[in-house]
């Protein structure tokens, strides 16, 4: 009963050694009085572990201890834990419970950070709460909550960078106030970023990719001047190559094409990166990851189809030239990517299953996950639902292994609830899925994002979910008219507000949208998407 009240207290699951340390505090024999518990039915083997039978039996025992005892116990078993090298989260807590928030810091910091590495954001939040509670001007805890805030999307993140800020001081404040102006970019407001980066001066390399990416962010969404995104992008891009960081780069090409796409010189830029780039393949595969968000503004009605053709083609052959295959594989996936859209279908799926196996071959991940996920696409809509499942899910796996995800899975999830789109309950589930699993910067980006949202709204209007629809109908809006601003989007947009009209026995509003969207899409040049809205349009007559 004595070792069996240490256990209670400790965890309601543990190992050999964690027996074998409680027992000496207990003084009793280990393993005698293991035997004795497993005989006794109050403990279970669990593998290499044990655990009580039930969490009332656990209960029951720590109850036969009183307050007074309860503190200093834990501070023993904190002390056996921290000895036995067990994991930090459970060792704080015991120094908590002991009362001892000072010496519970170092665990909960470390606890933190790990969970903040493995993206468990929510768990490094439950960590930094006990802290900050003790110490509320903790610099690093106030960034590490800053952090996981904005990977989870919440617009707290802001008021959390600034916190962070004003406890660290200069000259690193200025590196969180950037990560907080990108995190209001991010958020839909590059109007407030601007303000907050004025006069700002980062020393740190993320801090000065984040002050990039805050700016030509902005000036992609018009609302800031593309030269100094521009000027601020080629520094963070040579900072990134002086540090060898392969995901820096990822980022400073991301910002140096956002800036390239404000000035509307993306053509220019995409062709510079494949010559500056031929001769370091491994340089090249993350600058054209970072390329995958902006250029997918090639499309969508931004240029004639024939023309991001005759580009894709020319750059791809420009690449084989040079011997620079992550250019060729880009260019490939692009031209079949445009093909598709076009309604050449015979051409995509070549083109498309081409720079597949071209990123395979060279191990990029990124743009294999985006010519499946196409694959897929064009699969579903020729019938092949079983194919274009397996696709799709392949998509996904490849996707969760690149550390740019956030421009892959808001489509990957989109086109998995289009997969469903002939079973409405279905479609809520895979919705659901992504919800829990596609959050917060990380996971998604702001462009990107429409891709998603876009057959989400859909989707739960189909099955009569209107307040559900009607939300993401409001960010399909904003992303349609003020981040992306492109017809096939805009045509999208009116597609949405058809299948809500409809849904709420709107018939002439659910016409008059449905004909829009025809419209527009023929405009951009997407014949299968007009097809299909003609098709409810006659649907709505």
């Amino acid at each position: 009963m004595s070792l069996l009240k240490w256990l209670a207290l400790s965890s309601d699951e543990f190992d050999v050694a964690t027996v074998e340390a409680l027992a000496a505090e207990a003084q009793v024999p280990s393993l005698a009085s293991l035997d004795a518990a497993l005989a006794a039915g109050v403990l279970l083997p669990l593998a290499s572990r044990y655990r009580f039978r039930h969490h009332l039996v656990q209960q029951a025992l720590v109850e036969q201890v009183p307050p007074h005892r309860r503190q200093k116990m834990h501070r023993q078993i904190a002390t056996r834990l921290a000895e036995l090298d067990s994991p930090p989260a459970g060792i704080a807590r015991h120094w908590l419970e002991a009362g001892l928030p000072r010496d519970a810091m170092p665990c909960l910091l470390v606890a933190a950070r790990e969970a903040l590495r493995l993206a468990a954001f929510s768990d490094a939040l439950r960590h930094l709460e006990p802290l900050l509670a003790y110490q509320a001007d903790h610099a690093e805890g106030l960034r590490l909550r800053a952090e996981s805030m904005d990977a989870m999307g919440e617009p707290a993140a802001l008021a959390a960078y600034h916190a962070a800020a004003d406890a660290a001081g200069e000259p690193e404040s200025h590196n969180l106030r950037a990560k907080a102006a990108l995190a209001q970019v991010k958020l839909g407001d590059p109007k407030g970023a601007l303000l907050v980066l004025d006069g700002l001066m980062p020393t740190s390399v993320e801090g000065r990719l984040c002050e990039a990416l805050a700016y030509s962010g902005a000036a992609a969404l018009g609302a800031g001047d593309p030269a100094v995104g521009t000027a601020k992008a080629a520094v963070a891009r040579q900072l990134a190559l002086q540090s060898g960081d392969t995901t820096s780069l990822v980022i400073a090409s991301w910002a140096q094409a956002a800036a390239a796409h404000a000035r509307g010189e993306l053509h220019r830029s995409v062709w510079a990166d494949l010559h500056e780039t031929s001769q370091v393949p491994h340089l090249a595969l993350r600058v054209f990851d970072g390329h995958l968000c902006i250029t997918q503004r090639f499309l969508y009605g931004a240029r004639p189809y024939a023309d991001v053709i005759h580009f894709a083609q020319s750059l791809s052959t420009e690449a084989q030239r040079l011997g620079a295959l992550r250019g060729h594989a880009f260019g490939v996936t692009l031209r079949g990517e445009a093909e598709w859209l076009a309604g050449t279908l015979p051409e995509a799926r070549e083109h498309l299953r081409e720079g597949a196996r071209l990123h395979r071959a060279i191990g990029g991940p990124v743009g294999e996950a985006l010519s499946l996920q196409r694959l897929a696409e064009v699969a579903l809509h020729e019938g092949r639902r079983d194919e274009a499942r397996a696709l799709i899910d392949e998509a996904l796996d490849v996707a969760r292994q690149t550390d740019i995800g956030f421009h892959l899975l808001d489509r990957i999830y989109g086109t998995r609830i289009t997969l469903h789109a002939d079973d409405p309950a279905a479609a809520l589930h895979v919705m659901e899925d992504a919800s829990a699993s596609v959050r917060g910067p990380l996971e998604t980006c702001p462009g990107c994002r429409i891709t998603f949202a876009v057959p989400a709204a859909i989707a739960a209007a189909r099955a009569g979910e209107l307040a559900l629809a009607e939300k993401h109908e409001e960010q399909c809006a904003y992303l349609a008219n003020v981040v992306m601003r492109l017809p096939a989007w805009y045509a999208s947009h009116h597609e949405v507000r058809g299948h809500i009209a409809a849904t709420r026995g709107a018939a002439d509003e659910a016409l008059a949208q449905f004909a829009a969207a025809a419209a527009r899409f023929r405009e951009a040049g997407h014949p299968i998407d007009a097809h299909r809205c003609d098709g409810l349009v006659r649907q709505s007559s």
